[in-house]
């Protein structure tokens, strides 16, 4: 499965700028990071970011004699920027984006904000099969902090065979909780399993029609669109 996560970026220029500032950070071989441009259109710009780690790795033989080998390891990030929100999606991302967002900033004369999305599961799940078409089944779902009494609260996860929804609304009873996940899966030609999560990211099966995440996208940024919520001041 890919990962994809979406943050609130509105970027200060259009994309055919950005393309042109992303080429003055261009990844070359003497330089220890940069990006490199996929593809540009009017409306989005596909690129990467890319950075090269060298260091020593020592290795002792079966007599106590140490080698050391000198190891370069890329490191990528894929990444999408739109003008309309959220404004970027990385694909695959490693565990730390930071040097990535620093060199962003840079290119942006550090007028950019970048903050992370926290979105309605439920709602988005709905908006994306409303978009397809096609009715699916939510067959995983995870809750946090539901509310039990006083100062009690459980985390839990409901899973099965078909939909999980109607058992998970007894479940929780009107309580306070919170959704931070769940797994939908869709039938016939646009078969596809995902997992959504509120912080506005998703696992996708690799075999997926392109139309599905085009959905997931655009059910995604019209939630933001909707919302009167601001973005989370910090980046996480």
């Amino acid at each position: 499965m890919r990962r994809h996560r979406w943050f609130a970026v509105d970027w200060p220029f259009s994309m055919d700028i950005l393309a042109k500032r992303l080429k003055t950070k261009a990844f070359q071989s003497e330089l220890t990071d940069g990006f490199v441009l996929d593809r540009v259109r009017d409306e989005f710009v596909e690129a990467r970011f890319v950075e090269r780690i060298e260091y020593d790795d020592t290795v002792t033989d079966p007599f106590g004699a140490e080698v050391v080998f000198h190891r370069v390891e890329y490191r990528q990030c894929e990444f999408r920027a739109t003008k309309d929100g959220p404004g970027l999606e990385l694909l695959d991302a490693p565990r730390s984006i930071q040097t990535m967002v620093s060199r962003l900033l840079e290119i942006s004369d550090f007028s950019l904000a970048i903050n992370p999305v926290s979105v309605d599961v439920l709602a988005w799940a709905v908006a994306v099969q409303k978009h397809l078409s096609t009715p699916g089944m939510v067959d995983s779902l995870q809750i946090s902090d539901l509310s039990l009494n006083l100062g009690i609260t459980v985390n839990a996860v409901v899973k099965g065979s078909s939909d999980v929804l109607e058992a998970t609304t007894i479940l929780i009873g009107g309580r306070k909780h919170t959704i931070e996940k769940l797994q939908l899966t869709l039938p016939g030609a646009k078969q596809s399993r995902m997992i959504l999560t509120n912080a506005a990211g998703v696992k996708l099966h690799k075999g997926a029609p392109d139309q599905v995440l085009d959905a997931i996208r655009l059910a995604l940024r019209n939630l933001i669109l909707r919302s009167n919520k601001k973005p989370i001041s910090r980046f996480a």
